[in-house]
């Protein structure tokens, strides 16, 4: 019985796996095909720069993570998963003045103790912002000053300068967005920058009229056994001071750890809304290729030369095309 079990449960990630790369047939809604967008490298890049523009807003929502439910993806979950129950609570942010935050001169820590954003995943672990210059103090927003950066970082503990990472409790299993390996555990063994204290995470470009003009970032963000992508990139923002919304340009690298492969995430005037923390306008086309060290999966073979996209049309709402060609409307429903 046991070994039927290890079969069936194998059959069911090859089927998982084979939908993350291929997607669906045009299906309006469809659950699967908004998993795969999810967890696809274009889903990844948008995560990541989500999270940074979010993050670095004092009207942004911060941070998003939840998958989809009551749909048949989910019920694959439940079948492997056992049952636990999700945080109440809500995370700090910048705006906490109570438990969760801490401030010492130019940094803030925000302590995520089993707790949720809009009751979407639970997240245990320490963020790190810290300005170029200026005094942070909890309960209002860590602005650096014109011509200033704002950086963030996953770090090991309160107070701590240390990178490390945070853990995300979802229907989907334990996703794990990790600021410390080293180049991010990428499978090509290229080089990535680190960021800060050696480590990596996000900084962000504050112009001379105040208004953010571009993103560094570096993170991997997986689930063991299931997707596992190392994301850098540099990107523009075209913003205005005090604007309510913003354009995004640029590339993303997104290594594939599992396919063995490298995307490349084009940003095509990607818009973003501070009531969203997902994209809401523009397109991110994904090219595949081989790595320079490492010879693709038998999967990722199938993906070299062939690209992916998501073109948005409101908030995280977007049609995802697979490499083969077929199309979704699916929604993103990740930035961190």
């Amino acid at each position: 019985m046991k070994d039927k079990f290890s079969t069936l449960k194998v059959l069911f990630r090859i089927l998982f796996m084979s939908s993350l790369l291929f997607g669906c047939g045009k299906n309006n809604d469809d659950n699967s095909s908004a998993s795969s967008a999810d967890e696809s490298a274009s889903g990844a890049a948008a995560s990541a720069v989500g999270g940074a523009l979010s993050g670095s807003n004092t009207n942004g929502t911060q941070a998003l993570f939840s998958t989809p439910v009551n749909k048949q993806s989910h019920k694959y979950w439940e079948f492997f998963a056992p049952s636990k129950a999700f945080a109440a609570n809500s995370c700090p942010t910048f705006l906490t003045t109570g438990t969760g935050c801490a401030a010492s001169g130019s940094n803030m820590w925000l302590t995520y103790s089993s707790c949720t954003f809009n009751g979407a995943a639970t997240w245990t672990g320490v963020q790190k912002i810290a300005m170029s210059s200026g005094t942070a103090n909890c309960g209002t927003f860590p602005y650096p000053g014109t011509s200033g950066t704002l950086q963030r970082q996953f770090v090991s503990a309160s107070a701590s300068n240390l990178p490390s990472s945070v853990s995300l409790l979802t229907t989907n299993g334990t996703v794990i967005i990790d600021n410390s390996s080293s180049n991010l555990g990428n499978f090509d063994n290229q080089t990535i920058t680190p960021i800060l204290n050696g480590g990596y995470g996000a900084t962000i470009t504050f112009n001379s009229s105040g208004a953010r003009s571009s993103i560094t970032l570096a993170h991997r963000t997986y689930i063991t056994g299931v997707f596992d992508h190392s994301v850098t990139g540099n990107l523009n923002i075209n913003e205005s001071s005090g604007a309510t919304s913003r354009v995004v340009s640029g590339t993303v690298t997104v290594y594939h750890n599992r396919a063995r492969v490298v995307g490349t995430s084009v940003f095509t005037a990607v818009g973003h809304q501070d009531s969203c923390c997902t994209p809401t306008s523009g397109k991110i086309t994904t090219t595949f290729s081989a790595g320079a060290n490492v010879s693709p999966t038998a999967i990722g073979d199938l993906l070299v030369g062939k690209s992916e996209s998501l073109t948005f049309n409101g908030c995280g709402t977007a049609v995802y095309t697979a490499v083969n060609g077929n199309t979704s409307n699916v929604t993103i429903r990740r930035c961190f």
